[in-house]
Parts: C-alpha cells; structure tokens; sequence
C-alpha cells in the first residue's frame, strides 16, 4: 500500500516568513509567519505545530523537509537551517538546503524563460545569479550567485532581459526602459516554492538514493561575504594587530 507523501517547505531568509506543506495531488498549503525578521524563531515551531495539526499529520509523516538556504538574511537564515536539521534528525526525514534564488525564479510568469534574481547584500552591493528555465518547475542557475556593485549589475544589463527578486527595490527603475522588471508579488521567495522543489527532488530520486540527498549534518546557510557585524569585528582585531 502507499501512503500519501507530505513534504515541509521553510523560508526564513527575508523579513517575512513562512512555511508551506506539499501534499498529494500537487495541493500546497502556506501560511506566513506571525512574527517577521530575526523574531523568526519565536514563532517558526509553534506555526509548524499549528499547522501540523490542521492538517491533522504527525511529525513523522513527513515524507522530507526544504529549507531556504540562501542567500539572505544572516539570522534568518540561520533559524530555519537550524529547525530543519533538529527536525529532520527527530522524525529521520532527508532534509534538503534549497537555493532561494531558484524558489524565486519559479515566481517567473510561464513566458520567461531567462531571469537575473537579485537580493540586497548590503554596503551598496547585490546579491545576482542567472536562472534558465529548463521545464515548468524547475530551473537551472547558469552563472554562479555572486557579488556585484549596483551601477555595474545595472550597466552589464542587455535590452530585453527580465529582473526578478527583493533587490529591484534597491535600484534606480527609470534608468532600466530597455529591461523587465517583474511585479513586487514574484519578487520574494515563498514556503510554497521551497516544498514544491524539495518534493520534485524526492520524488524524482528512489528511496534509497534519498540518504546520500540527505543534509541533516552537513547542512549550512549560503554566505557569500561576513555580516557587518562580524567585518567590523575583523577590523579591529586587524587594527590591535597592526
């Protein structure tokens, strides 16, 4: 007999949060988190357990678990990671680091086939990767996510190419005619996306592949440069060395 598969989607790297079970059938169920930014971790167990038990399942029918991985918030980030691993480690479900610039692609209306996802990255910087769409749920990162000064990521854009993700906020729109800027709606990563990806995964892998997938230990946030914090830090313990 098979049993229904459920899968749990986590995404704590941006101000608003939010968790997402994919169940049979394709149906995807999302609410967000009551508390926003590096409150995250006040709420995140008490709405997984909410919603648990209006869908009246049990931790351990959790079939696997994705969370956002970055990149993102420093703290954010940190939060989910760490409530997925404890998660998976209790109830023995794979868990998956899921790249966030991929959930946001799949934001992208069905006619775009080529993004740039952007995210702040502070000091003036963004955060930019390139995503091709290589099947109605899935997309292929093509360029490494990396860092770009935002005059330069504005200046490398050809006439016709489609920017999507939280960054747009940050840049000088009406010196971008010649580009697409996608609505503020697809611009952020969601739980939703976050269990449909973990879902296609597992479900495209036997289950005993499912172990070597599984990032319960091995499992970190995806940091491209130090917190503030912590650059300030290295600062004066170069300063008191010099």
């Amino acid at each position: 007999m098979e049993y229904p598969q459920f899968y749990l989607g986590i995404e704590t790297s941006g101000h608003s949060g939010s968790i997402a079970f994919y169940g049979p059938q394709q149906q995807i169920v999302q609410v967000n988190l009551q508390q926003q930014g590096r409150k995250h971790a006040q709420t995140l167990v008490a709405e997984v357990k909410k919603l648990l038990d209006q869908l009246n399942l049990s931790p351990g029918q959790i079939s696997g678990i994705g969370v956002s991985r970055g990149p993102g918030s420093f703290t954010g980030l940190r939060i989910g990671t760490t409530f997925a691993k404890t998660f998976g480690y209790v109830t023995g479900c794979p868990v998956l680091g899921i790249d966030t610039f991929e959930a946001i692609a799949l934001n992208c209306p069905p006619e775009i086939q080529e993004t740039y996802v952007i995210s702040n990255a502070q000091r003036g910087d963004l955060f930019v990767g390139k995503y091709l769409k290589i099947s109605d749920n899935q997309w292929q990162q093509t360029s490494e996510v990396g860092l770009c000064e935002m005059t330069d990521f504005c200046r490398s854009l050809a006439p016709g190419s489609t920017i999507t993700g939280p960054g747009i906020e940050l840049l000088e729109t009406s010196l971008l005619n010649t580009v697409r800027l996608l609505e503020s709606e697809q611009r952020l990563p969601v739980a939703a996306k976050i269990s449909e990806i973990t879902a296609r995964i597992l479900q495209n892998n036997l289950p005993e592949q499912h172990e070597s997938l599984n990032e319960v230990w091995s499992l970190t946030p995806f940091y491209l440069r130090k917190s503030a914090a912590e650059e300030k830090w290295d600062a004066q313990r170069q300063n008191q060395t010099d």
